[in-house]
């Protein structure tokens, strides 16, 4: 065989069990002879009492020997040589009858125009209603029952009500008889003839698959109702899937009787694994052998399984005490914070009363700075006065004497008056107001403020800028700072002395900045620079630092607040710092301004 042989093979298989598929014979053929029956049973020559042979227009003798008569609407059985009359009214029982049979399990059955009823030894039982005029019935030896209706053939098999029609190879029309011959074959007389029953033409059970696949092994609340849908294929397709008929069962209890439904509601199930089964039925009474199945388990809602309420209400003790350990928790550290926050705002207050009487100590002490000089130069003056006076009084007569030793006074008493002068306004309140200041003129007042003699001792030099704006500062505060850094300056030289002081406009600020001031884009500098030993690089960050000093070793031992409030009064300024210093040849401390348009 060529290579192409092999690849159609199986495509030619294909379709030969699709051409296979499409010629299947059906269920029902025409015969091709007429069928012969054996003799029916002679009609009954006796009848009940009270009702003669004519109200009777049908007959039928049971194996056992029973005989049944029907006509109109009554029905009479002779059992032990008594016999018994069934009326019925408004359809009670069968009316109007037109065939008795007995299936091989010795049921008795009785078919009128509509309906289709069975005897249960006492009473007539409806099975199938609503049929269209059943003109008979017959019962065949494997036990099914057949009845020709004028829709078709209707056949009782499985306990279930299958109807063979022209989808099963029967015309469609009227079926006028049904009848099995002797052979066990069986005949049905229809408007195009008689057809034959063929029951090997179809010989393959349906499948049924279960569709609701979710509940295959999962768990189901108590109170849940289980829906289950599920749909059946005939093998070849003989019977449409819409015509099978499904039973099921539920934990290999009884079956159900085969209904079209295909959707089955289970409520109120029990706890504990339960099994449903489903299986359908063709038109030739087929019936599939091995059904369908779907596994669950019913279980207790959570809040009825006592283990889990148990677990639950554990869990909820044990959050409701964490939940309170951590609400008392909450409680203790809100009240910790009150009082943290209480404890801050005294110390807040005490600080700031403290600062306050530090920096008026700082005054105080620049004030002291200043005393021995400052009374040096007024004794100077005093001495003028006094001896100009002590002049004027012996010199009454001369007139030129008197103006010069008057002016000489008043120069003096105008140089007091300056130093008074300066010092009243650094001896103000430190929160006073900012006000518009010329920066030069705040630097040369706080020069007086030196006195003769500190001048005498320490050169102090003065380059004030040019086109410098007015500011609006704190006065105060400006000469604190500038005293701070011309003491500092003048303790960390020896001998000769001399400070450097100057003030310059730019647009940009210093390299070593400590501490930045506002954005501007311009600076007023003023800077005080000395010669002396300067400061070491490890220490130099330091300087700015409450109660760092490096004058333990002095005379006049520092107390490490000058330049941390120094670094205070340039922040409440917006000010900035900057140091420049390099050991052993001196420091530049600047007060930076921002200057705004």
């Amino acid at each position: 065989m060529n290579l192409r042989a092999i690849v159609l093979l199986p495509a030619l298989l294909f379709a030969a069990t699709v051409g296979a598929g499409n010629t299947l014979e059906k269920i029902w053929q025409p015969a091709a002879t007429h069928p012969e029956f054996s003799s029916v049973t002679n009609f009954l020559s006796a009848t009940p009492e009270n009702f003669p042979a004519a109200a009777w227009n049908i007959s039928f003798t049971t194996r056992n020997g029973d005989g049944w008569l029907g006509g109109g609407n009554r029905v009479a059985r002779l059992h032990r040589s008594k016999w018994s009359v069934f009326t019925s009214t408004n359809q009670a029982g069968p009316e109007q009858p037109v065939a008795f049979a007995e299936t091989s399990d010795g049921r008795v059955w009785c078919a009128t125009p509509a309906i289709i009823w069975q005897f249960d030894g006492r009473n007539w039982l409806a099975t199938r209603s609503g049929l269209d005029h059943v003109r008979a019935l017959c019962s065949t030896r494997d036990g099914t029952l057949w009845a020709a209706t004028a829709h078709g053939l209707l056949r009782y098999t499985h306990g279930a009500w299958v109807m063979n029609g022209d989808g099963d190879g029967l015309p469609a029309g009227e079926i006028f008889f049904v009848q099995e011959d002797e052979h066990g074959t069986v005949f049905a007389q229809t408007t195009n003839g008689w057809f034959r029953y063929e029951p090997d033409a179809d010989t393959e059970a349906p499948a049924t698959e279960i569709l609701s696949r979710e509940f295959d092994h999962g768990k189901i609340q108590e109170d849940a109702i289980v829906t289950l849908h599920f749909r059946g294929r005939d093998k070849w397709d003989q019977t449409p899937p819409d015509s099978l008929l499904f039973s099921w069962r539920l934990d290999e209890q009884g079956w159900h009787s085969f209904q079209p439904e295909t959707l089955v509601a289970l409520p109120g199930m029990s706890l504990g694994r339960h099994v449903f089964q489903v299986r359908a039925i063709d038109h030739n009474g087929n019936v599939e052998n091995s059904p369908a199945e779907l596994e669950f388990n019913v279980v207790v809602p959570w809040y009825r399984e006592s283990r889990m309420v148990g677990v639950l209400v554990l869990a909820l003790v044990v959050s409701l005490f964490f939940a309170a350990l951590a609400l008392n928790r909450h409680r203790k550290l809100r009240h910790s914070y009150s009082e943290v926050e209480k404890l801050v705002a005294e110390r807040t207050q005490q600080l700031e009363l403290a600062n306050r009487e530090l920096l008026h100590s700082q005054k105080m002490n620049a004030l002291g700075t200043l005393a021995a000089g400052i009374a040096h130069d007024f004794n100077n003056i005093l001495s003028i006065i006094k001896g100009s006076a002590q002049i004027i009084e012996d010199n009454v007569d001369n007139a030129e004497k008197i103006r010069t030793r008057t002016a000489r006074i008043q120069t003096v008493v105008q140089q007091g008056a300056e130093v008074v002068d300066a010092m009243l306004g650094f001896s103000r309140d430190d929160n006073a107001p900012a006000v518009p200041c010329d920066l030069n003129a705040v630097v040369a007042d706080t020069r007086k403020l030196l006195g003769d003699r500190f001048l005498h001792e320490t050169e102090v030099q003065f380059s004030p800028g040019e086109n410098l704006p007015e500011l609006s500062v704190p006065r105060d505060f400006v000469q604190q700072i500038l005293l701070n850094f011309i003491f500092n300056a003048d303790e960390a030289m020896t001998g000769r002395k001399r400070i450097e002081m100057a003030t310059v406009l730019t647009d940009k600020l210093p390299a070593e900045i400590y501490l930045p001031p506002a954005n501007a884009p311009k600076f007023i500098l003023i800077s005080v620079r000395d010669f002396g030993s300067g400061i070491a690089p490890e220490i130099r960050t330091r300087i700015f630092e409450p109660f760092f000093t490096t004058k333990n070793l002095s005379t006049r031992r520092g107390t490490g607040l000058g330049l941390s409030m120094v670094y205070e009064l340039a922040k409440k300024m917006a000010a900035g710092l900057a140091v420049k210093s390099t050991p052993g040849a001196g420091s530049t401390f600047t007060l930076i301004f921002p200057v705004n348009p």
